[in-house]
């Protein structure tokens, strides 16, 4: 039985994962590292990056009782960008990497942003004037839906510091380090992180295979995709 730690993406946490875990529990010694400002875990007191979060997990992977003899590391989502700079900076920590929908590439100025903030400026601008000001709740709910960014809504205070830092650090240039045996799982309707994404971590990951859900999104480890997506998993490790 091998150890299986499994990183949540951003504003997840180990009850999202439940399905999946009491599916895995026969087959792997299951962790779920609840990441800070998420679960019981508290945010943090200052303005954490990527690279905070990996010496964060790396620390709770040691204070683990594990005796098994193989590490396997699952990142989804933010999670998979944690997992991805754990790794490229401790490669003999795990045995094998898996990325779900994994938001690793991040351009510096893509159509969608440029968009979103034009809109963003030109709605504080009307949403001003005080008649249409008890709209601005509903305006944001849309907005930040239309962007597929309902995360940053949901952010206040350092945590929503913490996203604009995240959201802005680009991973790409860390994977042609990485040796490490890594299983790519994506969702062919993914609209967080576009297919092609994972399409292009693929091919600069050195020992890689992926696998495509057809009609999967983002969430996979839920239902209706979870059996598909665990026995992927299941049959690649």
């Amino acid at each position: 039985m091998k150890t299986l730690i499994i990183l949540p993406g951003w504003n997840s946490n180990k009850q999202l994962w439940h399905a999946f875990t009491k599916m895995a529990k026969d087959d792997f010694d299951v962790h779920v590292i609840e990441l800070p400002c998420f679960g019981n875990e508290p945010c943090p007191n200052t303005v954490w990056g990527v690279e905070e979060y990996a010496d964060f997990v790396k620390n709770k992977i040691a204070s683990i009782d594990n005796k098994k003899e193989s590490i396997v590391v699952l990142g989804h989502s933010f999670g998979g960008a944690v997992a991805t700079q754990l790794i490229a900076t401790n490669p003999h920590l795990a045995d094998q990497l898996i990325l779900v929908g994994a938001a690793i590439i991040r351009p510096k100025k893509s159509l969608k942003r440029t968009l979103f903030a034009t809109i963003a400026k030109i709605g504080k601008l009307l949403l001003s004037f005080p008649l249409l000001k008890s709209l601005q709740p509903l305006a944001k709910k849309l907005l930040y839906k239309a962007a597929d960014s309902p995360d940053y809504q949901e952010t206040s205070g350092i945590m929503k510091q913490i996203y604009q830092k995240i959201i802005r650090q680009d991973l790409t240039p860390l994977l042609p380090t990485i040796t490490t045996k890594t299983t790519i799982i994506w969702g062919k309707k993914d609209t967080y992180t576009p297919l092609h994404y994972g399409e292009k971590i693929h091919t600069l990951l050195e020992d890689s295979q992926m696998h495509i859900i057809e009609e999967g999104t983002h969430g996979l480890h839920h239902e209706p995709h979870l059996h598909e997506f665990y026995s992927l998993i299941k049959t690649s490790i």
